[in-house]
């Protein structure tokens, strides 16, 4: 364990580590019976002060509690006792490459704002005093946190060791009445109900990206439905259904804005060559073209730009959620030719590349039936932005490029519906139009 405590009084430095303790028991074996244990270290420093650390734990859980106690007198001179997490988080004993998973950085919430580490910043020691809520370590998934027990804390400290390697702590100031330092340490993943139990303020551990308000209740409903359905995957498909349809309004708006925009391409060319010499004729005329056909020009931009929020939204909920570490979706038992063994991890990328080619092909598709008012050099480009997403996509996160593919495939659903309307509606119109 990378937990180590240091005694300091004046500038003179004692690290508990080397001390030479006794335990109180040899094992501690915690069960649904008892729920919870002690474990008690004893030793004595160089000047023969006894000192003791206990330590509880608890059932099926992922944190604990450390106790340091002097028991003897102080050492003169301003004492304090400093509670230490590192070198680094985790190692890494996984060979599966994760998309966007970080290095461990520190973070701290002190005087009630959380404080972040610049991973470029220079200089070994970094200190955040004031009131320390807790101080953490943490990465993608998992965290270390040290939270004071009593609102002692003097100091958080990040401490650059290395460029892989990081620490963190926080130091208690010990006073004769009460020498001791008492700090709940939780190691595990950066799960919300768990680090919210412990203190609300550990949920900002969660970096969910820019949009964070918005993602983190897409988490909450994301783990709602796999209550029910038991599988992330078959959870994604049906929390991006549910999107597509609370949004299904604005997208129709959103395509039937951008179909009149196509179908007035040539009248607006036709005012272009006209009024070339004239900019602001030219204006006039457009503007006159769209009321007489009550067209918006932006029309086709608004509804999908008060979309965009949610699906990146949801995007950063599944870069970053731990819900989808090791979960299957489509996984068997047996290797099966190139296909291996499906999809058994949401959290890396699909190791038959099936899903990010089907995303490529159902973009392609989705482009080619979207109506489009860009000039032909624009369109040529455009062309090869599916080419560009499978690229990106071949190592995404699996549960992140199916969230991509079933989104583009209720694109697809939908456009066929309004293009089906569309041609109806052409048809009628001809229609009375031939009977005039």
């Amino acid at each position: 364990m990378p937990l180590r405590a240091e005694l300091q009084w004046g500038r003179q430095r004692l690290a508990l580590s080397p001390l030479a303790f006794t335990p109180s028991q040899r094992a501690l074996v915690l069960s649904p019976q008892q729920p919870e244990g002690r474990l008690v270290f004893r030793a004595r420093l160089p000047d023969g002060t006894p000192v003791q650390r206990t330590y509880r734990f608890f059932y099926q859980r992922y944190d604990f509690e450390v106790e340091t106690r002097l028991a003897g007198p102080l050492p003169q001179g301003a004492a304090s006792l400093t509670l230490f997490w590192g070198p680094g988080l985790r190692q890494q004993p996984e060979h599966v490459e994760r998309r966007g998973e970080t290095k461990a950085v520190s973070r701290s919430f002190v005087n009630g704002k959380l404080v972040h580490e610049d991973p470029e910043e220079a200089g070994e020691v970094r200190e955040d005093r004031g009131t320390v809520t807790w101080v953490a370590l943490a990465d993608t998934y998992f965290t270390a946190v040290l939270l004071p027990q009593e609102p002692l804390g003097e100091a958080a400290i990040a401490r650059r060791l290395s460029e892989e390697a990081l620490e963190v702590a926080v130091r208690t100031p010990l006073a004769e009445s009460n020498p001791a330092q008492r700090v709940r340490v939780y190691v595990g993943p950066k799960m919300q109900p768990l680090l919210t139990q412990l203190d609300p303020s550990l949920s900002r551990l969660i970096d969910l990206g820019f949009f964070s308000p918005l993602a983190r209740p897409m988490v909450q409903v994301l783990r709602l439905v796999n209550r029910v359905v038991h599988n992330y995957g078959v959870s994604i498909i049906l929390v991006t259904i549910l999107i597509r349809l609370v949004f299904w309004p604005l997208t129709q708006k959103s395509y039937k804005s951008m179909q009149a925009m196509q179908k007035l391409q040539p009248k607006l060319k036709e005012l272009q060559v006209l009024y070339k010499d004239d900019r602001q004729a030219l204006n006039r005329a457009m503007m006159q073209l769209y009321r007489e056909h009550k067209v918006n020009p932006m029309g086709g931009c608004l509804p999908m730009l008060l979309q965009i929020p949610f699906f990146f939204a949801f995007y950063n909920a599944l870069l970053y959620a731990i819900e989808l570490r090791h979960a299957p979706f489509i996984c068997w038992d047996k290797e099966l030719f190139w296909v291996g063994r499906g999809i058994c991890d949401l959290s890396v990328h699909d190791p038959s590349y099936i899903t990010p080619v089907l995303m490529g092909l159902s973009m392609f598709l989705q482009q080619r039936l979207t109506p489009t008012t860009a000039d032909p050099t624009q369109a040529k480009i455009m062309q090869f932005m599916p080419l560009l997403f499978l690229i990106f996509f071949l190592k995404a996160p699996a549960g992140l490029v199916l969230y991509w593919l079933m989104s583009n495939v209720l694109s697809i659903v939908q456009q066929l519906l309004i293009n089906r309307a569309y041609r109806q509606e052409t048809v009628a119109a001809e229609a009375v139009s031939k009977e005039k």
